[in-house]
């Protein structure tokens, strides 16, 4: 026993730089000794965990280890980069261009030195034994051995290729699902703009879109209704701009949960309409028509039809009432009819935002940000009784109920005035008008 500390202690003589790693390992077996009744046993080095989905994080020895003050740092982005590749070696070359992509260094060669030096000395910094994470090869670099690396990416791709090529559907279907547990969002999103993380996304999602259609398939033939729906549910989160939802609803359609299908096809519109300033496509449209049959099917309640048209207050806001493009020429119709029933007078105002010079806003960041501005005016100036939408990224169309040609000019310029005292934007909006009554095509 004593002269096994001997061979510890001579081990971290002769290699200074792995002495409290050696040290640590020696205190190990010496403990192990002692409470194992004499017989030694080399204990199993503990993996370092590594998760890049979703968000990243180290584990180690059940602890969650803080590489540095933020994720972001260079020398972190170069061990993901390298954990990526498993146990293929990636050149020096490659390295210089994903860490510094078109950027303008001085001295490339020594900036990525550098960041070798870095690794090398915040990694056993940070709690993790003091060895070499990264080890030189003939064509380049590679992780180190002496601490076994997993990562949820490895992970994520090996079981997809397990069900890839299993004949067995039930087998196939268990090695997709323990994939899709794995995948909790897209590769490293607080660097997401970096161009060798875009390409290791795209073969990713790949494989996620590849995992949800065949099981998709799969869950609908064996009709496993619930288990179909939340694997929709768990495309959608991820991936909301991708029309999961379709599928989704069509999940709930079969399961009976009309409602519920019409909830989610609602929320889907509000999102095109609010975050991206569209129109329902023919597929949602078809969609629609799809859950309308279903609830015709249903005997009618007027209690239930009562709580579906009464206005939540939590979602009522005060002011003019917004709405899709759709639904606003809709309104226009049955306006026309009564105006003409009734005599009174409709006028639609065009309101088109541009910068402080009357040009129109190419950033399309600044011109969301000023399109809700102007639609938070409009709403606030206008009418309860009054409609309007959003007509395109720089256009907004009111109906102006009751109201002449001159009171229009009146209404431009409160909404012009309260657009620059209130919310202080640079922005300026132009206006023109058109009486409803002359258009006769509608």
């Amino acid at each position: 026993m004593q002269n096994l500390w001997y061979f510890c202690v001579f081990c971290a003589i002769l290699f200074p730089g792995r002495k409290l790693y050696l040290i640590d390992n020696g205190l190990r077996l010496l403990q192990h000794f002692f409470s194992g009744g004499g017989k030694i046993e080399t204990q199993k080095q503990e993996q370092l965990n590594v998760y890049m989905l979703g968000g990243f994080s180290v584990q180690y020895l059940g602890k969650e280890i803080l590489l540095g003050r933020k994720n972001t740092l260079k020398f972190i982005q170069l061990m993901q980069l390298i954990w990526l590749r498993g146990n293929k070696e990636i050149s020096k070359k490659e390295l210089i261009d994903a860490m510094y992509d078109r950027r303008d260094v001085a001295d490339p060669n020594n900036s990525i030195n550098n960041l070798f030096h870095q690794v090398k000395k915040h990694f056993p910094a940070a709690g993790l034994p003091d060895c070499d994470y990264i080890t030189r090869t003939e064509g380049g670099y590679m992780a180190g051995s002496e601490v076994p690396v997993r990562t949820d990416v490895q992970s994520f791709m090996e079981l997809a290729q397990a069900g890839e090529t299993e004949l067995d559907e039930d087998k196939k279907a268990g090695y997709y699902c323990r994939a899709l547990e794995l995948y909790k969002g897209e590769l490293l999103p607080e660097i997401s703009t970096e161009i060798w993380v875009i390409e290791e996304n795209l073969k990713l999602k790949m494989i996620f879109d590849t995992c949800v259609y065949w099981l998709s398939d799969y869950f609908r033939d064996k009709g496993k209704n619930e288990e179909l729906e939340a694997l929709y549910e768990k495309a959608v989160s991820l991936f909301p701009y991708e029309n999961w939802q379709l599928a989704q609803i069509e999940a709930l359609l079969a399961k009976g949960e009309n409602e519920r299908a019409l909830e989610i096809y609602q929320k889907m519109v509000q999102m095109y309409s609010d975050e991206m300033g569209l129109d329902p496509t023919p597929e949602m449209l078809e969609c629609y028509e799809k859950i309308s049959r279903r609830s015709h099917d249903l005997p009618g309640d007027m209690e239930l039809i009562k709580r579906e048209l009464c206005e939540k207050k939590e979602e009522r806001r005060k002011g003019a009432y917004f709405c899709d493009y759709r639904t606003f020429t809709e309104i226009c119709h049955i306006s026309r009819r009564n105006m003409e029933r009734l005599g009174k007078s409709i006028y639609l105002m065009l309101c088109t935002l541009s910068d402080y010079e009357g040009k129109a806003i190419r950033n399309p960041e600044k011109l969301k940000l000023r399109a809700s501005d102007l639609e938070q005016v409009i709403c606030g100036c206008l009418r309860e009784g009054d409609t309007f939408t959003r007509y395109n990224q720089s256009q907004y169309l009111i109906m102006l109920v009751g109201t002449n040609k001159e009171n229009c000019e009146l209404i431009y310029q409160r909404i012009k005035n309260r657009l620059r005292d209130q919310i202080h934007t640079k922005a300026s909006i132009s206006y023109t008008v058109a009486s409803l009554a002359d258009l006769h095509g509608i």
